[in-house]
């Protein structure tokens, strides 16, 4: 799958909640990887492990629209 189209359904699952600069460093860890399943889910669960961290961190999930 290309960045342009995962950026694209981030942007059509969350609408209006999608935020580049918060997806940004998940989806370069993923496309720098290069097809490297081990190397990407390593990248991906250090992101996961720094942001779980932080303070003050708040997960939002959007009510699935009608």
């Amino acid at each position: 799958m290309s960045l342009p189209a995962v950026e694209n359904d981030l942007k059509a699952h969350l609408h209006e909640c999608y935020v580049d600069s918060d997806w940004r460093p998940a989806l370069k860890a993923i496309m720098d990887a290069e097809g490297d399943t081990d190397i990407a889910l390593n990248a991906v669960n250090a992101l996961a492990e720094a942001a779980s961290r932080r303070t003050g961190l708040k997960i939002r999930i959007p009510a699935r629209p009608q």
